[in-house]
């Protein structure tokens, strides 16, 4: 639970961080209708030399030009299982068998569409990112993402335009953007593919997606400064899946909703 932040120039030796503990209301899995909340640690910490880490995401500030941040990226990406994406604390999980019968079927229906399908692995994901700053207030961000699903040949492209409100009240600030992510094949294969494997041994019908725009998104941060170590910081993000993605057999809503918030110290 972080937000990857913009190139502070501090003197050298020095760094900048905040640590706390948050709360997150997501959906199960992508394309799911129920979500989990799930509690996690909010963390950020940059230094000096253009190094930073934001929650599961590393990456090295290498520009020297105020306006221009460009760098190498890693980035963890979660697994998936029937339990939804990482530790689920509610999600419900039973056997199934090979080859079932329509009453079975009907039951899983209700239950989870994720049952018999192949458990995606938690992967460290390497690239990079190009951000450019318009003026004070509008950014333009991107970041390319390479090793995703079992087969590690997942490609992810994600871009956004963000604008930061100047005329706020004191010891707040905000930013709204808007988005997309653009995947390759493999990509969309792992999470939103179905193999004739996977057909026989759960409720889905087999479907290949296909590369292209896997959603838009719109995104809403929020921080509130309590003191000058203490904050509160908070994220919306609300997902609409287009093109392939959204016409996959897991997907039983093709809008999702995240929020997040967390109180953090910052040093």
């Amino acid at each position: 639970m972080a937000q990857s932040p913009s190139r502070n120039l501090m003197p050298d030796g020095s760094f900048d961080s905040y640590v706390g503990i948050g709360v997150i209301s997501r959906p199960n899995y992508e394309g799911a209708e129920k979500s989990k909340r799930t509690v996690l640690p909010a963390l950020q910490v940059e230094w000096s030399n253009g190094m930073y880490l934001a929650g599961m995401t590393a990456g090295w500030h290498l520009s020297d030009t105020p306006n221009m941040e460009f760098g190498p990226l890693l980035q963890i990406e979660p697994g998936r299982t029937p339990s939804g994406v990482g530790n689920s604390i509610d999600a419900p999980r039973y056997q199934t068998s090979s080859v079932m019968g329509p009453e079975l079927k009907i039951v899983q229906r209700e239950l989870n569409r994720l049952d018999g399908m192949t458990d995606i692995k938690t992967r460290l994901l390497a690239g990079g990112f190009y951000h450019y700053r318009v003026n004070e207030n509008l950014r333009f961000t991107n970041s390319l993402l390479y090793g995703a699903g079992n087969d590690k040949k997942g490609l992810r492209l994600s871009s956004d335009l963000s604008y930061r409100f100047s005329d706020l009240p004191r010891h707040h600030s905000l930013a709204v953007g808007v988005g997309f992510n653009l995947v390759n094949q493999a990509y969309a294969e792992s999470y939103f593919g179905v193999s004739e494997v996977e057909a026989g041994r759960s409720i889905n019908e087999e479907f290949h997606p296909k590369s292209g725009v896997k959603d838009v998104h719109l995104d809403i941060n929020w921080n509130y400064s309590l003191s000058t170590s203490w904050l509160i910081t908070s994220k919306l993000r609300a997902t609409q899946l287009v093109g392939s993605a959204k016409e996959s057999p897991l997907v039983e809503k093709k809008t999702g909703v995240s929020i997040s918030t967390a109180l953090a110290y910052r040093f």
